[in-house]
């Protein structure tokens, strides 16, 4: 399994964290997940795909899944996608900041919120096919990063009204591990919190109380994997929730399983949590 990161370029980075480039031959892959479910991260993400399509689902593993686009956008989600893959995937993703996907898209990104596949030609035309092209017949993956740059760097758009305010608080949310009382970003900032509520969800496709409950539970996420004998109720406390029913309600909302029985029934398939790996 290849999965390689990659920085985008200087002028990109106030937008993007990263491309990770992926290779992986599922034919040859006995021991790899061919299976993986997604969990929700508070970011938006681009995939353009140079090698077979795969498969995905809201609705469950079991489910009918739909066939991808060859180059596409993922919403913000608030539940988890299935992924199966198969054949021979290449595919290079772009991995946006919480609010970046702005400088390219003056959309408003609530009407994208849990959509999975945003076919990408159908806003930028032709020009995709073009790109795609020239990743399929790229000679190295340093060409391919350079190709994606050019293409984002050529649609950078003029810097969206208001956005300092939601950049500010998404970086004061992260610092805080989403126990952040909206209030008092309300007080720091100047403006109410139904301002600040409309400008989330036009620029990041959530309300801040939901990024805020996203980046929360994907810190349990990280402690359960780092912490596997941690109990649920002192996980739930250390994350900011008053009891563990809240806690497990949540979780399970997000991450599609209950966190008692995570570990179990990640087993059949791989995790995917703040853009990495879980298990």
């Amino acid at each position: 399994m290849k999965a390689d990161l990659y920085p985008p370029s200087q002028r990109l980075s106030k937008y993007i964290d990263n491309y990770m480039l992926v290779d992986i031959n599922w034919r040859k892959a006995d021991q790899e997940f061919s299976t993986w479910r997604l969990i929700p991260f508070g970011q938006v993400s681009m995939l353009f795909l140079f090698g077979d399509s795969h498969r995905y689902t809201l609705e469950g593993p079991q489910s009918s899944m739909l066939k991808t686009r060859n180059a596409f956008m993922v919403g913000q989600l608030t539940k988890p996608i299935w992924l199966k893959f198969s054949g021979h995937t290449r595919l290079i993703k772009i991995q946006f900041k919480s609010a970046g996907i702005q400088q390219l898209l003056p959309f408003n990104m609530q009407e994208f919120t849990n959509v999975p596949s945003l076919d990408l030609e159908a806003v930028w035309g032709s020009a995709v096919n073009h790109l795609l092209e020239m990743l399929h017949g790229a000679d190295s993956d340093q060409e391919r990063v350079a190709a994606v740059n050019q293409f984002l760097e050529e649609r950078i758009l003029p810097p969206s009204e208001l956005i300092d305010y939601v950049d500010y608080t998404i970086h004061q949310l992260k610092a805080s591990k989403g126990n952040l009382s909206i209030g008092k970003m309300e007080r720091q900032l100047g403006i109410s919190s139904r301002h600040l509520e409309r400008l989330f969800l036009q620029k990041v496709g959530l309300s801040p109380k939901e990024l805020s409950k996203i980046i929360r539970l994907n810190c349990a996420l990280t402690r359960l994997k780092s912490e596997s004998g941690i109990s649920l109720s002192a996980l739930s406390h250390a994350i900011g929730y008053y009891d563990q029913s809240h806690f497990s309600r949540d979780f399970k909302s997000l991450a599609g399983v209950a966190p008692s029985r995570l570990l179990t029934e990640s087993s059949a398939e791989l995790f995917v949590t703040n853009g990495k790996c879980f298990a």
